[in-house]
């Protein structure tokens, strides 16, 4: 899995941890803390997101690790109108007894934009969210990119020890309002959307700019003109094709 990301230190974001390594991005990643407190009390702290988590989860499987599950979420990313799907989201979650609120604007970061709506308690076992993904991204994608989002916190060993057996597809299984919102919420989609086709601000040749800008910047600085750094690229990857 890291053959090609190797494992980069960066700050850890959870409280009580000492470090923290990361590799991967906005497509899919993995984050591991480990050490402090919580590291020491708990072991270290394992999230993988995107097309990595199935492959992480099985990592963990396969190697027999002793491992609780904190919080598992199961996502849906879809086109379509926000009020249609969001009516449609309360109806459901009304029935089930499970009373909704709309966050407005989405809670969880200061800088994210779009409304989220969310059914039943935080602290249940089970609670879905529906928000408007493309605005809290920004960045170029569509504005009626939204997601539907399962969310299973489990406190008991027992269903920490389900979570950690099931697939996406089982975990929604586990609860039968959150098969019939998957349902009905996808009959309303215009098309699905898939997180992994970034924007053209966020394509792989922006992250090169962003991580290769200093060397860029020197290599200007040092030739006098960017016609000059791009002869310079172009003959040293010819030199590199030809040693292979």
């Amino acid at each position: 899995m890291l053959a090609s990301e190797p494992l980069q230190a960066v700050k850890p974001v959870l409280k009580g941890y000492a470090w923290s390594l990361l590799t991967g991005g906005r497509g899919g990643s993995v984050r591991v803390h480990y050490g402090g407190k919580n590291g020491d009390d708990h072991g270290p702290n394992v999230q993988g997101t995107g097309p990595l988590s199935p492959a992480v989860a099985q990592l963990f499987r396969e190697a027999a690790v002793p491992h609780k599950v904190g919080r598992a979420d199961v996502r849906i990313d879809f086109l379509a109108d926000f009020e249609r799907c969001r009516l449609q989201f309360i109806d459901r979650c009304n029935q089930a007894g499970m009373a909704s609120s709309d966050a407005g604007s989405c809670p969880e970061a200061a800088v994210q934009l779009g409304r989220t709506v969310y059914g039943g308690a935080r602290t249940s076992f089970y609670q879905p969210t529906l928000y408007q993904k493309g605005l809290q991204l920004g960045d170029g994608h569509p504005t009626n990119y939204l997601r539907l989002e399962h969310r299973f916190t489990p406190s008991k060993s027992h269903e920490k020890f389900q979570l950690a057996t099931l697939s996406p597809g089982e975990m929604i299984g586990c609860r039968p309002v959150a098969r019939e919102l998957s349902e009905c919420i996808a009959q309303l989609a215009v098309a699905p959307y898939k997180l992994t086709r970034n924007p053209k601000e966020k394509s792989p040749y922006f992250w090169m700019l962003q991580q290769y800008r200093g060397i860029l910047t020197e290599m200007h600085d040092d030739h006098g003109s960017w016609a000059a750094v791009g002869q310079q690229i172009g003959f040293d990857l010819e030199e590199i094709s030809n040693a292979h």
